[in-house]
């Protein structure tokens, strides 16, 4: 079920940020910070838990960590590309360095943050991308 808010007779919903992230407390932490902020959050595990969930409309944005199990961060990113489908992202890396940063903004990554980082930094860039769109 999808959150609304009715405004002076208008339906407002959330925007949509998918989260894919093995470290579950991170994904709990920017959840709550996203959801005081009006933000919905979806989050997953891994890259094969998104693809295999209907890519919904109002997303207004990804953030994905590279270092995810089979297939990473970027090579999700890629295949989003691949598909069509264009999605603001954010990419994250407990290991930034400069290669994987030049893979993810040849993938059309619109951001690469280093962990760790500060929640409300990243929360600050996912509201300006919301606004953007």
């Amino acid at each position: 079920m999808e959150s609304k808010i009715n405004v002076a007779n208008k339906q407002l919903v959330k925007p949509i940020v998918y989260l894919v992230d093995g470290d579950h407390k991170l994904q709990v932490s920017l959840s709550k910070l996203l959801n005081q902020n009006n933000v919905a959050v979806e989050m997953f595990s891994s890259a094969e838990d998104l693809l295999q969930t209907k890519l919904r409309t109002r997303a207004a944005c990804l953030i994905v960590e590279v270092n995810l199990p089979n297939m990473d961060g970027i090579q999700l990113l890629e295949h989003i590309n691949n598909l069509g489908v264009r999605l603001p992202t954010i990419v994250l890396s407990s290991d930034g360095n400069v290669s994987v940063a030049v893979r993810a903004m040849k993938a059309k990554a619109i951001d690469f943050i280093e962990k760790p980082f500060v929640e409300n930094t990243l929360v600050k860039k996912v509201l300006d991308i919301i606004e953007l769109n």
